[in-house]
């Protein structure tokens, strides 16, 4: 504590005995006590040495952040993938393709992937038969099949709103949206049931056979208007060639000709 000020110099007080010493002095003259700048020589040392390896601390964390931010490598934005007829997908608008003459790009994408989905129905509805044809009813068996057909379902449905650019479609898009939303509604009841009901299970199978009895004539009524378009659809059968030969390309025949017969000897 800096008791006073002079021609002299300054002084200040002993932190043991109380002793003015004058400023400069590393020792008191009463007790003998050692000072640095008016304080006890072993304390200045102490918050000497405290503020050193704070500051080393600090200064240490803060090159290895600086550093660590210059090394940092690159992220890389790895792009989603959504796979057609997944329910993840059916959040997600038709992806345009290449565009048609007089056709929304959007309603010609939806119609293949109705398509595509019809196929879906079409495979889970095989499955679904051999169940149901089985000796023993398989609740589990049937509970994957009426989820599988219930997720292409939603699929579908979400996708059947785009036909509304296509006036031609019109027909197309109610009968598939009434076929989508029953077999939802049939799905959802069958699986409400427990896995030990087998009748039930059995019920709702034979009720979704009924229900896609109608998908053979959808699925060629999509293929019809794919055609008036000059599209081509997943799934869509190919002409079969004509059995007949061309004119053109008939083969002669392999009858000898009557000039060509050998004449008879004698």
């Amino acid at each position: 504590m800096l008791i006073g000020d002079g021609p002299q110099g300054a002084y200040v007080s002993c932190p043991r005995c109380g002793r003015p010493v004058a400023d400069g002095l590393v020792r008191c003259t009463g007790c003998g006590m050692r000072i640095l700048m008016g304080v006890a020589a072993s304390r200045a040392l102490l918050f000497l040495t405290t503020g050193a390896v704070l500051g080393l601390l600090v200064g240490g964390i803060a090159v290895v952040w600086i550093t660590g931010l210059g090394h940092a490598p690159a992220q890389t934005q790895v792009p989603a993938i959504v796979v057609p007829g997944s329910p993840a997908a059916s959040a997600s608008a038709p992806v345009p393709s290449a565009s048609i003459e007089n056709v929304d790009p959007l309603a010609a994408s939806a119609l293949r992937q109705i398509a595509s989905t019809n196929s879906q129905l079409a495979g889970s509805l095989a499955t679904l038969k051999r169940e149901l044809k089985a000796s023993s009813v398989d609740t589990g068996a049937l509970s994957a099949t009426l989820r599988q057909m219930s997720a292409a379902a939603t699929y579908g449905a979400s996708v059947v709103g785009y036909l509304s650019a296509w006036p031609e479609a019109a027909p197309l898009q109610a009968s598939v949206g009434r076929l989508y939303a029953q077999i939802r509604s049939i799905a959802a009841s069958g699986l409400s049931l427990q896995l030990a009901a087998k009748s039930g299970y059995a019920a709702a199978g034979k009720q979704m056979v009924t229900a896609l009895d109608v998908l053979p004539t959808i699925q060629s009524d999509a293929f019809k208007l794919a055609a008036s378009a000059g599209m081509e659809l997943p799934g869509q059968p190919t002409p079969a060639p004509s059995s007949s030969p061309s004119p053109s390309t008939r083969l002669p025949s392999l009858q000898p000709s009557p000039a060509a017969s050998p004449s008879p000897s004698g």
